[in-house]
């Protein structure tokens, strides 16, 4: 048998609907067969490779189990710490060498996006058996396949979800399936475990679905909960909850479901959460009372196993207990993934080839939000792409990751050909899409990266002075003397200037501060919007140790605060310093973050168009009259408007 056609399976939306129900057939087939003791040589002369980045029983093990049943061979790699990957090898380049080995492999990622950079990379199929807190596309076909089975039917049927909903990948696959089905969808996290913002505006937006979102104690409360619970009469499938005394007030011709199908249980994801996080007390407990509800009594109970302690043992020999079924049809289901994968080799054309992602021009190009995204941690290779989101709110530029498929909202953009930046609004959607099409869009995440990178705005007021060379002169010397007053120890000072202005007020102040304490602390510059965001030592001796230090970070206007807290976060990252404080030239208030300078030259207040630019010249050398020119000037800055110069 040749080799399998190169199809992907990275999302639950890689496969249609027909799609997904011709795999429930053939595991009907197989469940039968394999019931019957019934042989199979679908995949006779073929072999699958099974590469776990992570932990794994049931995903690995049935997939092992269900290429064996279907007369292929199997070579594993169940723990990628004992492979070249802890040598550092990536993602992509052991892809590309286990295609050489195996007709199909199997991937399982802690990185958001992973399975699209194997699928990429890998000349055989993809299957992703879950990467990161992003989806688990097979899971979630054991799961509809088993509810199914149970209720006859996906369509109309009620599911509540319960638990970690913002890490659960098992989840957030389950969502976009039902919505599909068309099934309803309630909401019960556990505090702080919501379903994630992109899943549920990626639903609203390419769907018109909305979740209902509810606590456990509502949904397993015998006095209320389910008996509160209402679906609108406009769709189906979208829900509201009101747990008032008089609900059908707020929803008059609203009728309540007949009742709850299916409840779906999830562990709490500690390994995808922050150290003081992963406690989880009080984490749901879910038993037997949760279905002796007026709605619930028919509900089946689902997990994607494994549990920890959030279900009761007891339940298990209740007959509504189907999570070890769920498990048991990972056989089954994974057989019929693959045959189905077979029998597209004589199927019609190929899948569409995705859309080109967007040329942006602008150095650096931007970077994916997510911190657990695939480009974030093997950016060597990889850059990060994005397309156009079909944001529900038009009021800002949403764009998606290509990879881990988060949003990241950009408020200015820029056209390269006239150098101009906008803040984004409503009435420049249709320039940004000219723009794409002609390889001219910039965006940026702040007013500061916009200026660093040469644009200037689209329009700006008069300007005024607001500090001279002299009085800019007079602030930094005001500054390093009470730098120098508050050191304990001089010699433990270190100064960061973000990349351009900041660094030169550093290079400034390590020069005042050599003149007051007789020491010249070590200075870095810091760009907080380059690739690697790294610490780069101005000083001649090179070498730059942020461990023990009293850093002072330096910046020349302090905005939004977003620029300080990108460079707090590097600084961390290069080490521990003793303690972390602030200095800027000009405070101008109007922050999104509650960050306070240390150390301050001047504070203006400011109108939120008002922009701050300020103008240093290179330092002079020892015993060079400082020269000329450095002044603090402030403008309005126009918003956009509907016949931008820039796009005509």
């Amino acid at each position: 048998m040749g080799r399998m056609p190169k199809f992907d399976v990275v999302s639950i939306e890689d496969l249609a609907i027909d799609e997904i129900e011709r795999i429930f057939a053939l595991a009907d087939e197989f469940s039968e067969a394999l019931r019957a003791g019934r042989p199979c040589a679908v995949a006779s002369g073929l072999i699958m490779a099974t590469l776990f980045y992570e932990p794994s029983t049931r995903t690995r093990l049935s997939f092992e189990s269900a290429m064996h049943r279907l007369g292929g061979a199997v070579i594993s790699s169940a723990d990628m710490h004992a492979s070249s990957a802890a040598k550092g090898e990536t993602l992509a380049d052991t892809a590309r060498v286990v295609s050489a080995y195996a007709d199909l492999i199997v991937v399982r990622h802690p990185y958001d996006g992973a399975a699209r950079v194997a699928a990429e990379y890998a000349a055989v199929p993809i299957i992703n058996a879950g990467d990161g807190s992003r989806e688990h596309p097979t899971q979630t076909l054991c799961d509809l396949y088993i509810l199914k089975r149970k209720k006859g039917r996906l369509r109309g049927l009620t599911v509540a979800l319960c638990g970690d909903l913002k890490f659960g990948r098992t989840v957030h696959s389950l969502i976009y399936a039902l919505a599909r089905f068309g099934a309803n969808i309630v909401a019960a996290p556990f505090g702080g475990m919501d379903v994630p913002d992109y899943v549920l505006e990626r639903l609203a937006a390419e769907r018109n679905y909305r979740i209902s979102t509810v606590t456990v104690d509502e949904l397993k409360s015998q006095a209320g909960g389910l008996d509160a619970l209402y679906l609108t009469p406009s769709a189906p499938h979208q829900m509201a909850l009101f747990t008032g005394e008089n609900p059908l007030e707020k929803l008059p011709s609203a009728r309540p479901p007949a009742a709850l199908d299916a409840f779906y249980v999830t562990r709490l994801q500690r390994e995808r959460m922050a150290d003081a996080d992963r406690t989880g007390g009080g984490y749901v407990h879910f038993d037997a009372r949760a279905l002796r509800t007026s709605r619930a009594q028919q509900a089946v109970v689902m997990h994607p196993l494994p549990r920890t302690d959030e279900l009761a043992y007891e339940l298990d020999s209740d007959p509504r207990a189907v999570y070890f079924e769920q498990a048991a049809a990972g056989v089954p289901v994974r057989m019929a993934l693959i045959a189905w994968m077979l029998e597209r080799a004589g199927a019609a054309a190929p899948k569409a080839a995705r859309e080109p992602a967007i040329r942006f021009k602008a150095e650096p190009s931007p970077r994916c939000a997510n911190p657990a995204c695939i480009t974030r941690h093997e950016s060597a290779y990889l850059r990060p792409r994005f397309h156009l989101a079909r944001s529900a709110d038009r009021s800002q530029l949403a764009l998606r990751c290509d990879f881990c498929e988060r949003e990241l909202r950009v408020e200015f953009v820029g056209h390269a050909k006239s150098r101009r930046y906008y803040r984004f609004d409503e009435s420049l959607y249709g320039y940004v899409r000219q723009w794409i099409e002609e390889g001219s869009l910039a965006v940026f995440e702040t007013v500061k990266q916009a200026e660093e990178s040469g644009y200037e705005p689209y329009r700006r007021g008069p300007q005024r002075e607001v500090m001279n060379a002299a009085e800019i002169s007079a602030a930094c010397a005001a500054m390093a003397a009470q730098i120098v007053a508050d050191a304990s120890d001089p010699t433990a000072l270190a100064l960061v200037g973000v990349v351009s202005r900041g660094a030169v007020l550093a290079m400034r102040l390590r020069e005042l501060i050599g003149e007051r304490a007789g020491v010249r602390p070590p200075t870095a510059a810091l760009d907080v919007y380059g690739e690697d965001a790294a610490l780069h030592p101005l000083d001649l001796t090179g070498g730059f140790d942020v461990d023990g230090r009293a850093i002072v970070l330096v910046d020349d206007v302090i905005n939004s605060g977003w620029t300080v807290q990108r460079a707090m976060t590097t600084l961390w990252r290069n080490g521990r310093p003793a303690s972390v404080k602030l200095a800027v030239l000009i405070d101008r208030g109007h922050r999104a973050l509650p960050i306070r300078p240390n150390y301050v030259g001047k504070r203006i207040p400011t109108a939120r168009n008002d922009r701050v630019r300020v103008r240093l010249n290179v330092p002079a050398g020892e015993g060079e009259a400082r020269r000329p020119g450095d002044r603090v000037v402030v403008y309005s800055m126009v918003d956009s408007m509907r016949e931008p110069e820039a796009a005509t």
